[in-house]
């Protein structure tokens, strides 16, 4: 049944071991029935920034195995240049407990190896030339994967439920450059507002459900670099729309005689 139980502390009364076990399981209890069924991936704040020669992860939360891992204030972590694609990294390490605590122990790292392992999350890529600063101001949205130089968030793991989704700030780039252009198609002006007015990740399965509505393709499993590439696709086909919308409105207005 649903319950709310909590400790009364008054003058004169015993602190009992029941009363503190309340206070400590609660917010875990309350934590515990929001992210049920969540994959892994961060699921509020971590966004990035770049400080002349680091990367600082802003304070956040991340959900991993059904467990949630916060950042309290700024990491920063200092990043140097191969020439060759670095992965910024998450490594759950486990449990570390002791008398007082249990702790859940976790390494941020750069990593030249680009595969993401089962306990790891990938925060962000880039590849940076000899001599080169890193950069995480995007001109539009197809700058957002620029080879050289560019901190690349398209393969960041954002927890949802049931699959990892892509980042809410790929999206609201999307929509942004979308709205840009006069929208007439119901579901274009419908799946912008979602990824304009929501903080947290969208369920990937929208998002694969607006791509396949909007290029009337099969419904299927999509990665996130893959989705990107279609947003990118429509977003053209957007641009494409407009210029023939006012083409069409110029040719109205003509008077034929016949």
């Amino acid at each position: 049944m649903f319950t709310n139980k909590y400790p009364v502390f008054s003058r004169g009364r015993i602190l009992k071991l029941e009363m503190l076990d309340c206070i400590r399981d609660f917010p875990k209890d309350i934590v515990n029935v929001h992210i049920n069924g969540y994959a892994n991936g961060i699921l509020i704040g971590c966004r990035l920034s770049v400080n002349d020669d680091y990367i600082i992860i802003s304070p956040g939360i991340i959900c991993f195995d059904e467990d949630i891992y916060i950042l309290k204030e700024n990491y920063k972590i200092p990043y140097t240049h191969t020439n060759e694609t670095s992965v910024l990294k998450v490594k759950f390490i486990g449990e570390d407990s002791n008398q007082d605590f249990v702790s859940y122990i976790t390494k941020v790292f750069i990593d030249n190896d680009t595969n993401v392992y089962k306990d790891e999350i990938e925060i962000c890529r880039f590849k940076l030339k000899a001599g080169a600063k890193l950069r995480n101001n995007y001109t539009d949205f197809e700058d957002m994967t620029t080879e050289y130089n560019t901190i690349n968030i398209i393969n960041s793991q954002f927890a949802a439920y049931e699959n990892s989704t892509i980042s809410p700030s790929v999206l609201k780039y999307f929509a942004k450059e979308a709205f840009k252009y006069k929208l007439s198609n119901p579901l274009d002006i419908s799946f912008c507002m979602q990824c304009l007015q929501s903080e947290k990740a969208i369920n990937k399965e929208l998002i694969i459900s607006y791509i396949s509505s909007r290029l009337d393709q099969e419904y299927e499993e999509y990665s996130n670099e893959r989705m990107y590439k279609f947003l990118v696709e429509i977003l053209q086909d957007i641009k494409y729309n407009r210029g023939e919308k006012r083409d069409r409105n110029y040719i109205s207005n003509k008077i034929l005689l016949d």
